[in-house]
């Protein structure tokens, strides 16, 4: 049975037959593609410009300007302007203490999982630029600076993050469908993380937390995942720093890692037991917390059986809204090529001549 909508608005009032999620979908106004693009361009913007001068000033009252005035601020102004429903939009919608349980764990057997995606992320980097150079947040040094990381390094970013992207630019995309509107949204969330080095796994957890906030059809939900997976990364990091001494090289040649990229090379230089030995144990480690991982989220599901909302993918409607995301697109393109040019130590002039070149060679060929 199909449903006939034009604009919005059901065209025959008088048809009994509408299903219960034309219905549904008819009720609930939601952004259109090209709002969505244009707040995405705006908050691209105001992150490429604003949010470097003040994180460049001080980083963590820089970060909470970041996600609450240059991230969450925008989309919020979108729904209040055009007088949208907030909280239907926002899906503020209770969440039940065992869906919060199995959240947490979903985050935790999630992290190996993704860093395979972001060993492969690293691997295709170090290959084509000869290393990585992948920016950390700061790491506490005591427990007071561990309590300010864990508020505004997972509070803040889980709360202003989740409105913006999960919230309202994957409801406006939902006209795609729900599995489109998720991994449009997880990909938009990735590349606007200005890294492509970390594009892989980051596109994973944006996914995950997509499919999490649907399913429970709430936002906290994907607020308590992001937060729970970026106070992992924080608790994580306090307690490599205050390992034993011992450890220190360890630590260090760690840190390299992230500086110089991996030697996968190295592994080839191991006797071939060990190699084997080593892989296997990486195989099923994986393994195992891909099924863990799997179980958790078909028990998420169940428990939140009726709770997601039927979409029905829109038809035959226009895509030149798309083109609100070319400024975005453009700055992130940008941010991408320096990026690279930094890792081949490429000359920041050159670098921008090339640039430069790019550009009015593009320009011709749209004149």
């Amino acid at each position: 049975m199909e449903d006939n909508f034009d604009g919005g608005n059901i065209t025959n009032f008088g048809e009994a037959n509408l299903t219960e999620a034309g219905l549904q979908d008819e009720q609930l106004r939601k952004p259109s593609l090209a709002q969505v693009a244009i707040i995405f361009s705006i908050t691209v913007i105001l992150f490429f410009t604003l949010g470097a001068i003040v994180q460049k000033n001080e980083i963590y009252s820089g970060l909470l300007i970041t996600e609450f005035l240059l991230i969450m601020l925008p989309a919020l102004l979108l729904l209040i302007i055009c007088k949208y429903d907030v909280k239907k939009i926002l899906r503020i919608n209770k969440v039940n203490l065992l869906s919060i349980f199995l959240i947490l764990f979903i985050m935790i057997f999630a992290i190996p999982v993704v860093g395979v995606f972001n060993l492969a992320n690293i691997w295709i980097v170090t290959k084509v630029f000869g290393r990585v150079a992948i920016s950390q947040p700061p790491v506490a040094k005591t427990l007071g600076g561990l309590l300010i990381n864990i508020l505004v390094i997972g509070g803040s970013a889980g709360i202003c993050e989740e409105i913006a992207f999960r919230g309202v630019i994957q409801r406006g995309l939902e006209r795609f469908g729900a599995v489109k509107s998720i991994l449009f949204t997880s990909f938009l969330f990735a590349v606007m993380h200005f890294d492509f080095q970390k594009l892989f796994g980051t596109f994973l957890l944006g996914a995950l937390i997509g499919f999490i906030v649907y399913k429970t059809n709430s936002i906290f939900s994907g607020m308590f995942a992001h937060f729970s997976n970026n106070t992992i990364a924080v608790i994580v990091s306090f307690a490599a720093l205050k390992l034993n001494e011992s450890l220190k090289s360890e630590l260090e040649e760690m840190n390299n890692i992230y500086n110089t990229g991996i030697d996968f090379s190295a592994f080839e230089n191991l006797p071939p037991e060990m190699l084997v030995a080593a892989i296997f144990v990486a195989i099923l480690t994986v393994l195992f917390c891909s099924a863990v991982l799997a179980g958790l989220i078909i028990a998420l599901v169940r428990i939140n059986n009726g709770k997601a909302e039927k979409i029905v993918p829109e038809k035959g409607k226009s895509l030149i809204g798309a083109l609100w995301f070319l400024p975005a697109a453009a700055i992130i393109g940008y941010v991408y090529f320096t990026q690279g040019a930094s890792l081949l130590r490429v000359e920041s002039d050159v670098a921008a001549s090339v640039l430069k070149s790019l550009a009015q060679q593009l320009l011709l060929l749209l004149l």
